[in-house]
């Protein structure tokens, strides 16, 4: 993501007031607290870094819901394979995405393609079934990973 946290969260309050939404304060911590994490975060990952900022530990059922809402509003992303939340690159834009997810460091790239996501959708039908939702994910290593690799193999 190359848009500032700042950059997102003023994108996000745009498209609140634009849709007639509430970006209730507790929504936009938690969804700054995505986009700060750079990298797919769970909710009680939230939790724990919202309790010094509020004083009090804020209830999962809460975050939880902050966490729906974002997703509804095309703000973060749900990482299935991980149970944890990853900020939109290109928030509030209907699109198809899948996620490169680095197994060594967590690292977390959406890409969006709807040439895939269309190629998957389009054979479901011929077999009765209806597709609802579409997560993508790849795992493999990343570029920083796979040189940290190829660097302790010659070093070794």
């Amino acid at each position: 993501m190359t848009a500032s946290v700042e950059t997102m969260i003023a994108r996000a309050e745009a498209l609140a007031d634009e849709r007639g939404l509430a970006l209730t304060p507790l929504r936009r911590q938690v969804y700054e607290l995505v986009l700060k994490a750079h990298k797919p975060i769970g909710a009680y990952d939230l939790i724990d870094a919202m309790e010094p900022q509020r004083g009090t530990r804020v209830l999962p059922t809460t975050v939880y819901r902050a966490l729906d809402f974002l997703v509804e509003n095309g703000l973060v992303h749900r990482i299935e394979s991980k149970n944890a939340f990853v900020a939109c690159c290109d928030a509030g834009k209907p699109h198809e995405s899948q996620f490169l997810i680095c197994d060594e460091c967590g690292a977390t790239l959406e890409i969006q393609g709807r040439e895939v996501a269309s190629s998957l959708s389009a054979s479901p039908p011929a077999h009765g079934f209806q597709v609802r939702h579409q997560v993508v994910e790849l795992s493999g290593l990343c570029s920083d990973c796979q040189k940290k690799h190829r660097a302790q193999q010659h070093g070794a």
